[in-house]
């Protein structure tokens, strides 16, 4: 007798499809767990999913970052160019501005302290 109450329960996937395994005495005693179970799986989903976007994220600023690491060289390249003393003098002529070169070397002036 004592061997028939203490029987193992079993569910079979068929009871689980069409419903009776929530009826079941293993289901109403373990509803709390199971319930904990399933949120958990809901969380884990959840931060699979924001995860994924995260590296997505990640890596489409990543490519910006190039992008924009070229840029500054090409632009900081384009800056020395223009600063140099033959493009200055360039320019200058281009401009019409009636400037010229010295031809003279610069020369200190010295004053007298009184």
């Amino acid at each position: 007798m004592m061997e028939e109450t203490k029987k193992k329960e079993r569910f079979t996937l068929g009871e689980l499809l069409n419903g009776r395994f929530f009826e079941s005495e293993l289901f109403i005693r373990n509803k709390l767990l199971l319930f904990v179970i399933f949120l958990m799986l809901l969380a884990n989903i959840a931060v699979r999913y924001k995860t994924a976007k995260v590296l997505r994220e990640v890596d489409s600023l990543g490519k910006d970052v190039k992008e924009l690491r070229a840029h500054s060289i090409s632009v900081s390249a384009d800056i020395i160019k223009l600063t140099r003393p033959s493009e200055i003098l360039d320019r200058i002529k281009k401009s019409n501005l009636g400037l010229e070169r010295s031809k003279e070397p610069p020369r200190r002036i010295y004053v007298d302290k009184e």
